[in-house]
């Protein structure tokens, strides 16, 4: 009898906790959003089956990730149920979100928890990533670069004046570059779970191939 009072608490437990976490989860009620830009040598680096992406002929350099809704703490997910990203966005998005599962996940994921449609959360990516200025260093290098990622850093907010942002790595390898935006995609400071995750002092950016 014991036992079966404690599983009927925990059961009860679990179920309100997933209700307040689901609540939190509410479309268009976030903080700010965090512009993701992958380095595409590096995904490319591990997944030379994603033919989308990494196929022969398919040489990307920074490509979209994602634009995620954020709270100060943590973020929000997978806040609505959807129909499926039509085919025709996911093609539209093919240049610079080079993976239609991507775009599909993206969706799912955090575009229903921006409180926009599908066609402006993707309008907005899209014109968000046309106004990133990318370094030259980055545009299209044939060789390994070696660099800091302080440096890295700097030099994108410098082609960008206002910009916040954070570098993330994978081992010693550039992974992503990740920006933040007020819900204006405006400019604003990361919040103190976005941070630079690099632990060495110099980092390898893959080539592009």
């Amino acid at each position: 009898m014991k036992s079966a009072h404690m599983f009927v608490r925990a059961f009860l437990f679990a179920l309100v906790f997933c209700s307040s976490a689901f609540a939190e989860g509410e479309p268009g009620r976030f903080d700010y959003y965090l512009f993701t830009l992958s380095w595409s040598p590096e995904h490319c680096s591990e997944a030379r089956h994603d033919r989308s992406q990494c196929g022969t002929g398919r040489h990307y350099s920074f490509v979209v990730h994602g634009l995620w809704p954020q709270y100060e703490k943590g973020y929000p997910d997978s806040c609505s149920r959807s129909r499926r990203v039509p085919a025709r966005i996911a093609e539209e998005m093919q240049d610079i979100m080079p993976n239609r599962h991507l775009v599909e996940h993206e969706w799912e994921k955090h575009g229903t928890c921006s409180g926009l449609s599908m066609q402006d959360y993707f309008g907005l990516i899209r014109k968000q990533y046309s106004e990133i200025r990318i370094p030259q260093e980055f545009s299209d290098p044939d060789r390994p670069i070696e660099i800091s990622p302080d440096k890295i850093r700097s030099e994108f907010e410098s082609a960008n004046p206002g910009m916040h942002l954070a570098v993330a790595c994978k081992g010693r390898y550039l992974q992503e570059i990740r920006i933040c935006y007020d819900r204006a995609m405006r400019p604003r400071e990361c919040g103190r779970q976005v941070r630079s995750n690099c632990r060495d002092s110099k980092i390898i950016v893959r080539p592009v191939k």
